[in-house]
């Protein structure tokens, strides 16, 4: 977010810069006139005293100017090289196919091998290419740009890049791109680290727990008389080690789905035969638990996708509408599955009549290892790692997910997935 403000100040800065100095161009214009006007009238006529004098006062308004303006550009520049992202104006030559750099701040001179930059091609005072690479795509595609790169020079670091499109008044109208980097190398090191730690920590775990409830379960199955208290205790003992077991296969789960060399197995995907496997399955547990699962989806609607991981999302979805609706004091315990066509969208929707969420934690439900009031929901067993792993699943389908809830209500999730067939798969491997 920081970054974008820092966008839309520079944004504004050389907007005020480049008007002020059009300003003081027709100003000096007017000035040119008026000595003209006075090379023109003869020494004895008596109208150029007053001309002389009119014009000493413009040049002293001018120069008054003149200072103001080198003022503030010196102002504005010291803002400009105290800020720690990395600023650059540059714009595109059609006569030499090169990007020429018109401004930099201190921060984006440290990205050059050359003290002399301004003036000169990117590609003169910037070793690595990558750089290059997204401001020309900025360019050929005609729009603003938000990603992140690697540039290898003077070391490997991670910038969050933003290239804006602007325009601006000057002698030769150039089409102008303001660039901004924000350094996150550190970010990516941390995320690293703590990757790296998760998926250690969970193999480590894994065996003893997988022992654990293995000895547990074979002794609740054995023939031995035990006593009740070691029954209970027993009881609690398989538990307890399912609930962590479940909890380390998410966050290996989480692990995989984060690693950006995941390769998802995309194609297309019957959704409403999906969805009607879905209720087979969670059919008996809500017999049990006295809820309806009211079915409304229209036949043969299709999107691409990778059939086991959408399954895994769904089910996470659901799993949660009827666990809170379980929960609810309430006579009508039902959850409503749709699946419909809308446009070029195919639109899920799960809504429960369970106990809702309260509006200022319904932001936070896809935060990893977030739950929501405890107090309200200590009856209803997770780890706070099920709907992350939908959005992570949803964020790599190019769906986008709603959610709107009332407290004591239910809760509505709309997922809004692009229609498509087997022949677009490939661009979401893309």
């Amino acid at each position: 977010m920081f970054y974008i403000l820092i966008l839309l100040l520079f944004s504004i800065i050389i907007y005020i810069f480049f008007s002020n100095y059009i300003v003081i161009k027709k100003e000096n214009e007017k000035l040119k006139s008026s000595v003209s006007k006075v090379l023109s009238i003869s020494a004895n006529d008596p109208a150029i005293e007053y001309l002389i004098h009119s014009l000493e006062e413009k040049i002293n308004s001018l120069n008054k100017k003149v200072m103001f303006e080198k003022m503030k550009r010196k102002n504005i520049y010291s803002v400009l090289n105290n800020i720690s992202e990395a600023i650059m104006l540059v714009f595109y030559s059609e006569i030499s196919d090169t990007l020429i750099l018109d401004y930099a701040n201190k921060s984006a001179q440290n990205l050059f091998v050359t003290e002399d930059f301004l003036g000169k091609t990117l590609s003169e005072i910037l070793e690595d290419h990558n750089l290059i690479d997204i401001i020309l795509k900025s360019y050929r595609q005609d729009k603003n740009i938000s990603d992140e790169i690697i540039v290898y020079s003077p070391k490997k670091s991670f910038f969050h890049c933003e290239i804006k499109k602007i325009f601006l008044e000057s002698e030769n109208n150039q089409n102008y791109r303001i660039v901004v980097l924000r350094d996150i190398t550190k970010e990516k090191e941390i995320e690293l680290m703590r990757r790296e730690f998760l998926t250690i920590m969970s193999h480590e775990l894994k065996t003893p727990l997988t022992v654990i409830h293995g000895y547990s379960e074979t002794l609740l199955m054995s023939d031995e008389k035990l006593s009740s208290q070691a029954l209970r205790f027993l009881n609690i003992i398989e538990d307890e080690s399912s609930r962590l077991t479940r909890l380390i296969n998410d966050l290996l789960d989480i692990s995989r789905l984060e690693r950006k060399d995941y390769e998802y197995q995309f194609k297309e995907v019957n959704l409403s035969n999906l969805l009607k496997k879905m209720n087979m399955i969670f059919n008996s547990l809500t017999k049990e638990m006295d809820i309806n699962i009211l079915l409304e989806v229209e036949d043969d609607l299709t999107i691409i996708g990778d059939e086991d991981r959408l399954m895994q999302a769904i089910y996470n979805v659901l799993d949660n509408a009827i666990k809170f609706t379980h929960i609810k004091d309430s006579e009508k315990k039902e959850v409503y599955i749709r699946l419909y066509r809308e446009n070029d969208e195919v639109i899920l929707e799960i809504e429960d009549t369970g106990i809702g969420i309260p509006e200022r934690e319904r932001n936070k439900i896809f935060n990893l290892f977030y739950r929501v009031d405890k107090s309200r929901t200590r009856q209803v067993p997770g780890t706070g790692l099920g709907l992350y792993i939908v959005k992570q699943i949803l964020e790599k389908h190019r769906a986008y997910i709603e959610v709107d809830s009332e407290e004591n209500q239910g809760t509505l999730v709309k997922i809004i997935f692009k229609g498509g067939n087997e022949n677009e798969a490939s661009r979401y491997n893309s």
